[in-house]
């Protein structure tokens, strides 16, 4: 089942990706790492001169809660600490910075997918 999560995951983070780079976002990075703390994607808003952190979270079902509902209070902490270790490490202090999550449900049927983009998240 892990196997079968992580390519859920991967997948989900590859639409945010396209997503965001539709929407005018750069990529800065993809899985940042930080003292065993991970945030999906790092991304460049130009127009609001604003760097998001975007934690991915995809689904099949509401069973257990909305995408969106499995960021825990742990894990937004440890988004928190890998953000600031990024912002001290790259310089960035300048430029305006926000949490945000991007929630994705597939379905058992087709293709199809509804993507979320929850800006300000946290």
């Amino acid at each position: 089942m892990g196997h079968y999560n992580k390519k859920i995951g991967s997948y989900g983070e590859s639409l945010a990706e396209s997503y965001l780079k539709n929407m005018g976002y750069q990529i800065l990075e993809k899985n940042f790492m930080c003292y065993h703390k991970e945030i999906d994607i790092i991304a460049y808003l130009p127009k609001n001169n604003c760097i998001c952190f975007i934690e991915v979270k995809s689904r099949f079902s509401n069973k257990y809660g909305t995408p969106s509902e499995a960021v825990t209070y742990k894990k937004i902490i440890n988004l928190n600490s890998a953000a600031k270790f990024y912002i001290s490490k790259n310089k960035l202090e300048k430029y305006n910075f926000r949490f945000d999550i991007i929630e994705i449900m597939f379905n058992n049927i087709d293709t199809n997918y509804n993507l979320q983009h929850i800006k300000n998240a946290f």
